[in-house]
């Protein structure tokens, strides 16, 4: 099943599978609306209309339970595709890829704040978490660069995020404006480009 972190879901009956994204969707909609924070764990027993010992059989901890609210949050945009007669390049993929991840954080800037904090966690349950979700991110571009070799396309990958990272944050604090901020990607995004065009070469 896409997006499955480990069989613990797949292991559960249906009618638990159900209650269990209940439970992730009810944390999604309080994050949307207020920082990871000031919510308890007892309130999003109280969105998903669950009983607070319901929810602890799914989810150890308030940080277990919202790493793999981010990760579900975030899924989407590691699997969305871009059509195969869109006719875009390599770095128009990513730069696209990019611009979409942005502007999904501008919007939702508590899941941005939330995926920071809990990618230091090194609590057992929340680390595995956290690692397959920079997984999936990270894997569409880096197949978009496989004109490079293995190491050279992972290691600009992690430079990607993290400036796309910082370029959220900068635009959260209002120290750069949307429009500044897709200045920035596109111009990594042409180094890529150029650095594309020398391996192809």
């Amino acid at each position: 099943m896409a997006g499955t972190i480990s069989t613990e879901q797949a292991e559960l009956p249906a009618y638990q599978v159900v209650r269990r994204q209940r439970i992730i969707d009810a944390g999604k909609d309080l994050l949307r609306v207020q920082d990871y924070d000031s919510i308890q764990i007892r309130d999003v027993a109280s969105e998903a209309n669950v009983a607070l010992g319901t929810l602890y059989r799914y989810f150890n901890s308030k940080e277990h339970l919202y790493a793999n609210v981010v990760y579900d949050w975030a899924l989407p945009f590691a699997q969305r595709t871009v059509p195969a007669g869109a006719g875009l390049s390599t770095t128009e993929v990513i730069s696209r890829r990019l611009r979409n991840a942005l502007s999904s954080f501008e919007k939702h800037p508590y899941f941005y704040k939330a995926i920071l904090q809990l990618r230091s966690s090194t609590a057992e349950d929340v680390a595995p978490v956290m690692a397959r979700l920079g997984e999936v991110l990270e894997a569409p571009i880096r197949e978009a660069m496989s004109a490079l070799d293995d190491a050279e396309a992972a290691d600009i990958t992690v430079m990607v995020w993290a400036l796309l990272l910082d370029v959220v944050s900068r635009v959260i604090l209002k120290d750069k404006t949307m429009e500044q901020a897709y200045g920035v990607l596109d111009r990594f995004v042409a180094l890529i480009q150029h650095r594309l065009e020398q391996a192809e070469a």
